[in-house]
């Protein structure tokens, strides 16, 4: 079964930060015959998520509590110049081919190219969530993205924005943005020829990363 709150609380109290639980309870054996296939009978198949690299056991008598975790593993900033590489990738991909966001239907759109000054833009917007533990595409002056574009230097014609928050992956935070109409529209819009994208990692928050990116046209 899926582990609920005590469960997370109990990981919270020992620092283990998790993106998935799963809690196993098997009584009437002893030993390792409590973990046996037969034993754990149809609490089998949760065990198999591929996420689930880490674990802890512990029996009392006939009865033994197993947990299993997929650990909260974000990039570092050392992976930063990769991460924002393979998110331009993937967006690229998606741009290469027709898609539906929605109820909106979009032909393949030119490829984006990177730009350092919505990268920082980008990243800022990510720290600042991370930092103060909101998610909102406005900042906590006011501020929204053509605002901080605007400050930033970028002369922009078209600008948008995507946040995402939890996802510990390039790939993860693209198909979340693919899967929701309105990101989707901007990731597959012929406005946009320039992206920046970033994220910013604090464990102490409520998401534990939060990713930003940064659509825009030149004027």
């Amino acid at each position: 079964m899926a582990a609920g709150s005590k469960m997370d609380d109990a990981l919270k109290s020992a620092g283990y930060r998790a993106v998935r639980v799963t809690q196993i309870t098997v009584r009437g054996a002893k030993g390792a015959a409590a973990l046996t296939r037969s034993t754990l009978g149809s609490s089998c198949a949760p065990t198999m998520h591929a996420e689930l690299l880490d674990a802890g056991f512990h029996q009392r008598g006939t009865q033994t509590w197993v947990v299993l975790a997929a650990p909260f593993a974000p990039p570092d900033t050392a992976q930063a110049d990769k991460v924002e590489a393979r998110v331009l990738a993937l967006v690229n991909e998606a741009r290469a081919r027709p898609q539906r966001c929605g109820s909106q239907a979009f032909a393949p759109a030119p490829p984006l190219r990177l730009n350092d000054t919505l990268q920082s833009v980008a990243s800022g917007h990510a720290a600042e969530m991370a930092r103060y533990n909101y998610f909102s595409h406005t900042g906590r002056d006011g501020s929204t993205v053509d605002s901080r574009a605007t400050e930033a230097g970028y002369p922009w014609r078209n600008i948008g924005e995507n946040i995402a928050a939890g996802q510990t992956t390039a790939d993860a935070a693209v198909q979340g943005w693919i899967k929701s109409p309105g990101h989707c529209a901007n990731i597959m819009s012929p406005a946009y020829s320039e992206m920046g994208t970033a994220f910013v990692v604090n464990q102490q928050s409520s998401a534990g990363i939060y990713w930003a990116q940064v659509f825009g046209t030149r004027r």
